[in-house]
């Protein structure tokens, strides 16, 4: 993920999927590396940048745990979201945006959603 703003990127995917900087070679850009608790290998690039150019991106997903906690951080956080249980599956998605615009979704395999958490429609 490129960005304008390291240290809110890095704190968006620490307070929503508990992702921590790690090792990360000396490259001559800036960025970090973002690692899963206890992790032994990065999970997610993201590169400091001075313009952010249009690109092939849609969005990122992670498979996590907590529906109820983690739809309680994104409203506390002022997120406008979508959330949804995926038709035929036992999964949920929650999907937001990250600092740099970039479309984040949150799938949740056997967790139920309350009907009055659904919310459709695409994310701005």
């Amino acid at each position: 993920i490129r960005t304008l703003d390291l240290p809110a990127t890095i704190e968006f995917y620490k307070q929503f999927f508990g992702l921590e900087p790690g090792f990360r070679p000396p490259f001559p850009v800036g960025g970090a590396w973002l690692y899963a608790t206890g992790g032994d290998y990065p999970i997610l690039h993201v590169i400091e940048t001075d313009v952010l150019q249009p690109g092939m991106r849609d969005h990122v997903a992670f498979r996590i745990h907590g529906l109820p906690e983690y739809l309680e951080k994104v409203r506390a956080a002022g997120c406008s979201y979508m959330a949804i249980p995926v038709p035929e599956t036992a999964l949920v998605q929650v999907q937001h945006r990250d600092p740099n615009g970039l479309l984040v979704e949150a799938t949740f395999e056997g967790e139920l959603i309350q009907p009055g958490e659904i919310r459709e429609g695409r994310v701005p």
